[in-house]
């Protein structure tokens, strides 16, 4: 396997290993235009239009962001940042503050999910989707029926049809960012341990393998830890 030293990988792991530790346990506007009068008519102005959430404009979606949500605390800023790769011990500029706040809102989505239904819906699409506009796309539909109709308009499921590049990484018993969990188990087999991070129906999870590699020295057991967010791999690291 192929040696990372990404500063994302790397900020994915400390924020799980964090989370671990803590618990165990688009608006479209309408303009409304009147027919022409003469100036002496009497002009009927129109009765006010309701501003609607586009599920398909990210832009929409991060301008509710502020006028929807509850001011970020530090702790949550610095949490959702760790757990974007940022540093939060840096100077944020505005796209990432923003970033950090569409983070806030997909977990604030989450856990509005009332059913198990809904959250096992959301589980088996949330692999391939592929950022957190479409996560919030998704989530901010108000019914089950109305969610599936997004996924199927926006062909979803045909996403997991382009595995090519993980299918050769399986050929040669590799892994790759962004592999879905399935890929994982075909190239390494069933993991020693999973250890989850948060609700496990949103697959946040660290993989654990023990692994008998030959050396000069003979065979020694290695460890790896495959990190998964979404049932997607983030990272991974090898002792």
């Amino acid at each position: 396997m192929s040696k990372t030293s990404n500063l994302k990988i790397l900020s994915v792991i400390s924020l799980f290993l964090a989370n671990l530790a803590a618990c165990t346990t688009a608006t479209e506007i309408k303009t409304v235009h009147g027919d022409a009068q003469s100036p002496s008519a009497t002009t009927e102005l129109p009765a006010p239009v309701a501003a609607t959430v586009s599920t398909n404009n990210p832009k929409s979606n991060s301008a509710l962001l502020d006028k929807t949500e509850k001011p970020m605390t530090e702790a949550e800023m610095q949490k959702y940042a760790y757990e974007l790769g940022l540093d939060p011990k840096n100077v944020l500029t505005d796209d990432e503050h923003i970033v950090i706040q569409k983070r806030r809102k997909v977990r604030n989505l989450e856990r509005r999910l009332d059913s198990q239904k809904e959250r096992l819906n959301y589980s088996k699409v949330l692999p391939w989707l592929e950022n957190d506009d479409e996560k919030i796309n998704y989530l901010s539909i108000p019914s089950i029926e109305g969610r599936q109709a997004w996924v199927n308009k926006n062909k979803i499921w045909l996403r997991n049809k382009n595995v090519k590049d993980f299918e050769n990484a399986v050929a040669t018993q590799d892994i790759v960012l962004g592999m879905p969990a399935d890929f994982v188990k075909k190239s390494w087999g069933e993991p020693d341990a999973i250890e989850n991070s948060g609700n496990p129906i949103y697959k946040n999870e660290r993989w654990k393998y023990l692994k008998q590699v030959s050396t000069p020295n003979g065979y020694h057991q290695e460890k790896r830890y495959v990190y998964l967010e979404g049932g997607r791999v983030v990272g991974w690291e090898t002792e």
